[in-house]
């Protein structure tokens, strides 16, 4: 698929995740915190592409170890 359809797709998405902000949220926002918060989704909206193209299976296990703290001594 050539990039541009991919770009073309994320700014469409980012698009319909800020009408969603703007329908909820715009009565609230200033001109200067609607665009942050554009910016923002078209970052996210990327980043989720990128961890998409990784390739995992059923097999694949966390690459995190989870340790709760339990304090110090």
């Amino acid at each position: 698929m050539p990039e541009s359809n991919g770009s073309e797709r994320h700014a469409a998405m980012a698009r319909g995740l800020m009408d969603a902000v703007r329908a909820r949220y715009g009565d609230r926002l200033s001109a200067e915190e609607e665009e942050r918060v554009a910016d923002e989704l078209r970052r996210m909206v990327e980043a989720a592409e990128a961890l998409r193209r990784v390739p995992l299976t059923n097999a694949d296990e966390p690459d995190v170890l989870f340790r709760p703290y339990r304090g110090e001594g």
